[in-house]
């Protein structure tokens, strides 16, 4: 094998290397981020800080229902125990008890307003949280597809090392050395194939005295163009 035809392969390998790491990157980015579940999520929460507050203003609102009633019963009880007896006084809690009864009607009007808000406000919610789940739900298999997917390419990547290692072992020092220079210049691709004299690459034809040499093997040859090392591949 010629050290042209050893590059060749080792480059063969980095190249599905690369390919396998890349998606590697990519799963491990879904697998640690999920927009639907992000989305659904931020519905969720948007619907219980709207809820929250109406909550608050229910109990508050039933609070006051419940101190007016008890305000007017109190009075009323005093009206009519016959404790008293001063016109002007009766007079006077009777228009208090009137105005607490007005009062505790607007109250109830209210409240009724309030609890219709907070019937949909929860009908909101429970639908935000049933999106939610469903978004998990999609997300847990994929979730599941994808580590199937990333146990898989971790597999490979790791035979895949171990077939660079022995295919490093062919190649000598000095050019394993210009194959590692080369390769984030050419875009991990310093090695272009000649077909039909022509890089493979470049598509640029080369001189018969280049296609003997490639053919030959004995140095490293390079694309007039490129300037990739050519191979010849039988």
């Amino acid at each position: 094998m010629s050290q042209a035809e050893a590059l060749y392969r080792l480059q063969t390998i980095d190249l599905s290397l690369l390919q396998k790491q890349q998606r590697l990157k990519t799963i491990d980015a879904a697998l640690n981020n999920s927009q639907l579940v992000a989305d659904a999520q931020s519905c969720v929460n948007a619907a219980q800080q709207t809820l929250t507050p109406l909550r608050s203003k229910t109990r508050s609102l039933e609070l006051e229902l419940q101190t007016n009633l008890t305000k007017t019963q109190t009075t009323e009880e005093q009206l009519y125990s016959g404790r008293v007896r001063n016109p002007k006084e009766m007079q006077d809690m009777q228009h208090e008890i009137a105005s607490l009864k007005k009062w505790h009607g607007e109250l109830e009007d209210k409240l009724l307003t309030l609890m219709l808000d907070v019937e949909a406000a929860e009908g909101a919610l429970a639908d935000a949280e049933a999106q939610l789940q469903d978004a998990q739900r999609t997300h847990e298999s994929e979730h599941s597809q994808l580590l199937k997917e990333q146990a898989a390419l971790q597999a490979e990547v790791k035979a895949l090392q171990a077939q660079r290692t022995e295919a490093a072992s062919a190649v000598t020092p000095e050019n394993l050395k210009i194959y590692t220079a080369m390769r984030p210049k050419k875009s991990n691709q310093p090695i272009a194939i000649l077909k039909d004299r022509s890089c493979s690459v470049c598509g640029v034809e080369e001189t018969m005295a280049i296609e003997q040499q490639v053919r030959q093997g004995h140095t490293l040859t390079y694309c007039t163009s490129c300037e990739r090392i050519l191979v010849y591949v039988s």
